[in-house]
Parts: structure tokens; sequence; C-alpha cells
């Protein structure tokens, strides 16, 4: 398997996007580059998609941008970003918690700061990630470095 593609061998772009100094300095884990790992923020459909848009959007983040400003982006009404990070409290909130771990490991990548509420947000995210699939090292990687990020 070449290391830019996915189990499905769908194309990944994004991950070659250069990333802000901060990000790199701190989250120095293979998996912040890994575009395949089932468990990797960009390893997943979502996280890959987030990745791949906003790194060619790249001009439109800045230091205070969000990760409720990724998250709404796919939304007509970005009150909608309320009920997603609802679901982060469902058993079947999977899918919104891998969403909003792209979102957070994407803002953090490209501009190299994550806001509070988003912050609050990944760690409930990888929480519910880790309550679905059980403990799995890259959540556990994920989890300590966003703890430890200043």
């Amino acid at each position: 398997m070449d290391d830019d593609t996915t189990h499905d061998d769908e194309t990944r772009t994004g991950i070659e996007a250069p990333a802000d100094d901060a990000f790199t300095d701190h989250f120095t884990s293979p998996i912040y580059d890994d575009p395949a790992g089932e468990f990797a923020p960009f390893g997943t459909d979502e996280g890959a998609d987030l990745l791949a848009d906003w790194a060619a959007r790249s001009d439109e983040l800045g230091p205070t941008s969000t990760v409720r400003d990724l998250l709404a982006d796919g939304f007509d009404d970005p009150s909608d970003v309320d009920g997603m990070l609802a679901e982060l409290d469902d058993e079947d909130g999977v899918d919104t918690a891998t969403t909003v771990v792209g979102a957070g490991f994407t803002l953090l990548r490209l501009t190299g700061q994550i806001d509070d509420e988003g912050r609050a947000a990944v760690l409930r995210a990888l929480a519910a990630l880790e309550s679905f699939y059980g403990e799995q090292p890259e959540l556990s990687r994920m989890r300590d470095d966003l703890e430890s990020f200043v």
C-alpha cells in the first residue's frame, strides 16, 4: 500500500501541506503524518477531507480561527454545530467524534493553535472514540499531546 492512500486506495491530499512550527514541535508522533491509520487524525475519511479542504484554503485561517469555524463550514446554519457537538454524548456519535478530532487537528496542524472550546470538544471526541473502540495507543497519544499543548 502506498503511503498516500487509504485502505480503499483513495488518494489522500493535504497531508503534505506545510504544518505550522508550533504543531510540528509538539505533535511529534508519526500518527500525525499517517494518511492511512484507522485511529490517526488524518487517516479517516473525515480527517483527511478536512485537512485537504482547509489546506487548500489555509489563507482563510488565522490566529482567531476555531474548531467551530471548521465544523460550521459544512452547515447552512452555523448553529447546527451545537447539535453536532451534542452528538458526542451519544453512543452513536462515532462519526461525529471522528469529524471533531479531524477538525481540531486540522486547525492545530495548519495554524499551530486551538481555541478552548475546540480543545474541550476534541478531548470529548477522543473520549467518545475510546469508549466505543476501547483504549487505542493513537487515541491516547492524541489526548496526551493535546492536554499538554499550551
